[in-house]
């Protein structure tokens, strides 16, 4: 379930980046999917060819 409109998307990690979202979560407290949301959100708003929901 999600609560905002994301269309079927992927994006490619590299290990570095993944290991760094997981100590991001760890220290923020927060869930990795949540923070996953987070960085998705405003990698698309600096996307000047993408409409915004």
């Amino acid at each position: 379930m999600s609560t905002d409109k994301f269309e079927h998307a992927t994006f490619y990690l590299t290990q570095y980046q993944v290991d760094h979202i997981r100590e991001l979560a760890k220290k923020n407290q927060i869930s990795r999917s949540a923070l996953i949301r987070m960085i998705i959100r405003e990698y698309l708003a600096k996307q000047p060819d993408i409409k915004q929901c």
